[in-house]
């Protein structure tokens, strides 16, 4: 039976924490796997101490289990230990639940990429009205 979940998905991390990147930033992860029970995940997000994936089956708090990431990523297994499991979403196709897994060994993560130079399509405070550029017409 899957715990509630006492921490949001999304919520910044305690101080001192390793910050935590979107599977969308780890693109050399495609999938990964969840062993025992062998179960197919998806990446909801990662740090250097752990993960948070979406699968169809919540393995046991306190298991021991090694996660195979598919994809280019190294390492391409890491062994850990399932510290959180909750419901996520409840589908006509089934029960998802987001499963954390603490590693056993820090990984290393590429260095996030530099925010480019390129200037943003959002308008500038010179085109936005000013105070001193509005007046009341009553």
């Amino acid at each position: 039976m899957a715990a509630v979940d006492s921490q949001p998905t999304g919520q910044i991390e305690a101080h001192g924490a390793p910050p935590r990147r979107p599977a969308s930033a780890i693109p050399s992860i495609t999938a990964l796997r969840i062993s025992p029970p062998g179960i197919g995940a998806t990446l909801v997000d990662i740090s250097t101490n752990g993960l948070l994936a979406e699968s169809g089956v919540a393995p046991r708090i306190g298991q021991a289990v090694e996660v195979t990431f598919e994809g280019t990523f190294l390492p391409a297994t890491v062994e850990g230990q399932v510290v959180r499991s909750a419901i996520a979403a409840m589908a006509p196709g089934g029960i998802r639940y987001h499963v954390a897994v603490a590693f056993t060994t820090s990984i290393v993560l590429d260095p996030p990429p530099e925010p480019s130079d390129q200037v943003s399509a959002a308008p500038t405070m010179a085109t936005d009205p000013r105070p001193d550029d509005i007046f009341n017409r009553w």
